[in-house]
């Protein structure tokens, strides 16, 4: 007799929500991890290789199991709600990790890094291996009694990967900007408890014996090879996730939004072409020939995309994107446009893929629970993609030839599974191997996407000589010259980051102004070093977290006394995110600057905006030591007061200076009034000998910039909610963009 619930259509739905609470999960833990390693390509890689390492040891335990359960069904309701448990438990954890982990941590990059994975590892592999043992369990449950494996896991991967794609959409445009990081959280556990309680209430029986699956004898050498096509498709699916988000920055920029979209096409793409290998699923007798082709397309596909990015992205000449894309609520059009033109092609195709190739190896081995063996593959092969590609292809290749090399990869998995079909198959394959070539081919001889992109915005906007690039894995970094060398400017990923203006040096002058006998100080992103030199003009000691490693590189372009400044040790630049640096550092500061890459709402800016990071600043703070943050325009009027309201409830006085002509703010927070008696003032200018880059600067300027006092600041601030961690309010614009909120210009 059949089990009532083998097909019951509420089941799929059920992994749907799953789908969208594991996503939901994966986002906001992100976030957190980011503020426990620093906002690096490395921290990320590693936290993913955590993450789907979590869910590819979940795969492989069930899926050596599930040939025994007799109700399978059940289990995965217990599971779920064990999910809902541990992932509650894991954000409690990480909310505390960064504060717990900073006394331990050694010194030296290598010893740090280690116990944070370590600390990684410990809070995130509890219910990611409980994720990563339902897909086993329920291919094996709805397989029950019925030959058509390969439809249910097209049907079963297809849904949980379009709930996934909600997941990510969810928290990248609603819930987190409006219920924060740990009530998103909640609703997922919710989501995953009303999943168990759901089964639990319909109280599934178990399967007899007799409804075992009738599957073709096993195949071992077979599955074998099918592991390593798995493990081959799943390293090209995120070698290519991490190269389009690398170059698609040029265009949709660095947002939360423009993430959001790009990983919920990704993810769309795969769930819509896995409905319809569903129908595929049970009319093709022999996949290995569709298989083939489809690695095939995959490639040619990718290498189109990368053309069709070069051609398009040439005439993105605005000047709006040497600041941001997103400036509207419109915007957001252009952020699903390019990432459906470029990717959606290519992972529908992907998704296509994997319920055949699941199903083939499926009836390699024998049984159902193979499933498990062959998600698991997929799932290390991600891993790697994700890790060898931003930690050596990116740095060494540059992201041209490492596409065109992961796009050869996917075509030599189509030769692979062709050899496999026969030799009459490799024949008719040979067409597609020619098409994969003669389009590297002409992909190869093209020139860099990137720098051609940059370049010819620079040019269009900024008449000049670019006189440094370098490509790496954080970003694409150029410096150029104008006026004859007069105007210098820094650019990442073709974003105006920093210059030889005044902003840095007044952002620097002013909470050294402010005190006696400075020190220390302590700077968040190197920039055009202007902040540096300034300090070392007080002759303080300086200290610079900087996440980009050729930004360093080109400092002395900028610095001309850099080589006899570092040798005389007046200043040490830290290659870490600058938050982390400044959570690792033993030291106190005489005065902390923070000048983060604009816009306000750019991916990463709010980690140093909120009251938790203010919180830990003044604890790194002497007792007269000043904060000093600038808030960049335009911004919205919203944003400003979100975060003086953050600084105000750490520090007992928050002032803030306009300067004419300078796009921003500068807030100094301090534990005491400032002393603008103007003879002070007047010696302190003489002592930091600030006459030498800004002789305006009197103490007359001084009292006359001032935009708000303390009371000013206080009053102005009592109606907006201040920016936290767990709400990082001035990240998620979109609904100040849809009410045409008051923005300063």
């Amino acid at each position: 007799m059949k089990n009532p619930l083998t097909n019951h259509p509420s089941v799929p739905l059920l992994f749907f929500l799953s789908g969208v609470s594991g996503l939901i999960f994966e986002t906001v833990w992100f976030r957190m991890l980011i503020r426990v390693f620093g906002s690096t390509l490395e921290a990320t890689s590693t936290v993913l290789a955590v993450f789907m390492g979590g869910l590819a040891i979940g795969a492989v335990l069930a899926g050596r199991r599930t040939a025994r359960l007799d109700n399978p069904l059940k289990l995965y309701a217990i599971l779920e709600l064990l999910v809902a448990l541990a992932a509650a438990g894991a954000t409690f954890l990480m909310a505390g990790l960064p504060g717990f982990l900073a006394p331990l941590l050694p010194d030296g990059a290598a010893g740090t890094a280690l116990v944070r994975l370590a600390a990684a590892a410990a809070v995130l592999l509890p219910p990611t291996i409980l994720m990563g043992t339902t897909l086993p369990l329920l291919v094996s449950h709805l397989s029950a009694g019925t030959s058509d494996s390969g439809g249910k896991i097209s049907r079963l991967y297809a849904l949980n990967t379009l709930g996934a794609a909600l997941g990510v959409l969810a928290s990248g445009y609603l819930l987190i900007g409006h219920l924060g990081e740990k009530y998103s959280v909640a609703l997922a556990a919710l989501l995953n408890a009303g999943i168990a309680l759901r089964i639990f209430l319909h109280n599934p029986a178990p399967r007899q014996a007799a409804e075992q699956d009738e599957l073709p004898e096993a195949n071992v050498p077979g599955y074998r090879k099918f592991l390593f096509v798995m493990a081959a498709s799943g390293f090209t699916a995120l070698a290519l996730e991490v190269l389009w988000a690398r170059a698609l920055v040029l265009t949709i920029g660095n947002s939360v939004y423009a993430f959001s979209a790009m990983l919920g096409v990704y993810l769309l793409g795969i769930a819509l072409g896995s409905l319809y290998a569903q129908e595929r699923a049970a009319t093709e007798a022999d996949q290995l020939p569709v298989l083939a082709r489809t690695q095939a397309a995959i490639a040619v596909l990718a290498v189109a995309g990368l053309l069709v990015f070069y051609l398009i992205g040439r005439t993105t000449l605005d000047p709006r994107y040497l600041y941001s894309p997103l400036s509207g609520a419109a915007d957001i059009v252009a952020l699903f446009g390019w990432t459906l033109l470029i990717i959606f092609p290519v992972t529908l195709l992907m998704g296509f893929f994997f319920p055949l190739a699941a199903q083939a190896g499926v009836k390699a081995a024998g049984r159902v629970g193979a499933v498990g063996g062959l998600y698991a593959a997929n799932t290390l092969g991600t891993i790697l993609g994700s890790l060898v590609t931003g930690f050596v292809l990116v740095p060494n290749l540059g992201t041209k030839f490492s596409l065109l090399l992961i796009a050869l990869l996917a075509a030599l998995t189509g030769v692979y599974l062709a050899g496999l079909a026969g030799e009459e198959e490799k024949r008719r394959f040979t067409p597609w191997l020619g098409a994969c070539v003669g389009l590297a081919l002409a992909a190869f001889m093209l020139p860099d996407p990137l720098l051609n992109i940059i370049s010819r915005r620079l040019a269009a906007n900024l008449p000049g000589t670019m006189v440094y690039y370098n490509e790496e894995r954080a970003g694409a970094v150029a410096v150029v010259f104008t006026d004859g060398g007069r105007g210098k400017s820094l650019y990442i990923n073709s974003v105006g980051v920093s210059g030889n203006g005044a902003a840095g040096k007044l952002m620097s002058h002013f909470p050294l102004l402010l005190q006696n006998d400075p020190k220390e100080m302590f700077i968040v992103g190197l920039g055009a070093a202007n902040t540096l030199h300034s300090g070392v003009l007080h002759g303080v000691r300086v200290t610079v977290a900087e996440l980009v490693a050729s930004v360093r590189e080109a400092a002395p372009l900028f610095m001309r006394d850099w080589t006899d400044l570092a040798q005389a040790g007046r200043f040490t630049v830290r290659l870490n995110d600058g938050r982390n640096e400044l959570l690792r550092s033993r030291g106190a500061y005489d005065a902390i600057i923070v000048d983060v890459t604009p816009p306000i709402y750019s991916s990463g800016s709010v980690n140093v905006y909120s009251r938790d990071f203010f919180e830990l600043a003044r604890r790194r703070l002497t007792p007269a030591g000043v904060l000093s943050v600038w808030i960049p325009k335009p911004c919205f009027e919203s944003d400003y007061f979100m975060i003086l309201r953050s600084m105000r409830e750490v520090f007992p006085r928050v002032n803030v200076w306009h300067f004419p002509g300078l796009p921003g703010f500068l807030a100094l927070g301090s534990a005491q009034d400032p002393n603008l008696d103007p003879k002070t003032l007047a010696a302190r200018i003489k002592r930091g000998n600030v006459g030498m880059e800004l002789p305006f600067v009197t103490p007359e300027f001084v009292l006359k910039t001032r935009f708000m006092d303390d009371a000013q600041v206080l009053e102005g601030t009592a109606a907006y909610p201040p920016v936290t961690d767990d709400r990082p309010y001035t990240e998620f614009p979109l609904a100040r963009f849809l009410a045409f909120s008051p923005v300063w210009n």
